[in-house]
Formats: C-alpha cells, sequence, structure tokens
C-alpha cells in the first residue's frame, strides 16, 4: 500500500503552500521522480517524462493518508466532481538523491499541455542532473 506524497513545487518545506498540509509527515527527505517540469512565476507544473525532477518525499500513517490525498486534491484541483481537473494524482517511482528507490508515491502531474497555460519547459539546472522549481 502506498503510503506517501511525492511534491515538487508550492508543498514542500519553505514555499508558499507548506502549512496546508493537514498531517504532519512521519519522513520527509529529499527525493527525485522521472518526469518533465514546467515553470511560471505562481507555481510548477509537472508531466510524464524521463528527466529527475527533484523534490520531497513525505510518508504518512497509513490511516491518515485519506486525509492527507483529499486535501491535497482539493489544493491541485484533482478529482474534481463536474469540472475539468488542473492537475491528475497519479503514482510515480521516487528515489532518493543517491538513486535508491524508496518505493512508489502519490504525486500529481498536469491534467492539460503546461505550454497551453504558460509554462515553460525547465531543463536541468545543476551538477546532478535534476530538474528543479524555482
Amino acid at each position: 500500500m502506498i503510503d506517501s506524497v511525492f511534491v515538487y513545487g508550492t508543498l514542500k518545506q519553505g514555499q508558499c503552500r507548506e502549512s496546508l498540509w493537514p498531517c504532519a509527515a512521519k519522513t520527509i527527505q529529499p527525493a527525485w521522480a522521472f518526469g518533465t517540469l514546467y515553470g511560471r512565476k505562481d507555481y510548477p507544473a509537472m508531466t510524464i517524462g524521463t528527466d529527475r525532477v527533484r523534490g520531497e518525499h513525505r510518508a504518512f500513517a497509513v490511516e491518515e493518508l485519506p486525509i492527507v490525498l483529499d486535501r491535497l486534491d482539493s489544493i491541485e484541483g484533482a478529482n474534481q466532481h463536474g469540472c475539468d481537473d488542473l492537475y491528475r494524482r497519479v503514482c510515480v517511482d521516487v528515489f532518493d538523491l543517491n538513486g535508491n528507490r524508496l518505493g512508489q508515491a502519490y504525486g500529481y502531474h498536469y491534467a492539460t499541455d503546461p505550454q497551453r497555460d504558460g509554462f515553460q519547459k525547465i531543463d536541468a539546472t545543476n551538477e546532478n542532473g535534476f530538474v528543479i522549481w524555482p
């Protein structure tokens, strides 16, 4: 059973939505997942891809995960009944910074073409080849 979430934008530590988590994570660690990362000034968007997108892996108590996912779906505009989704909740393989697989986690991919909404593709910006926002 998946008990964790991978985040790469405004929900990370030090970002503007850090305080919106409904439950404290058991662990938070730097991590990455495969994807393509796009950015705007206000927030990022991730889609399927082969780049190493840097973010955070947050593990939760299994009984708290439904509360966490419900809140994140609301924040990310996912699983919205009767209107188009802004993001889709997906399962992604997550790795620590040494490349060791941590397992699967829930993450959020942008539901449409990010470039149509003014996002610019972000390329690897550091010596380790990670793609990072901001």
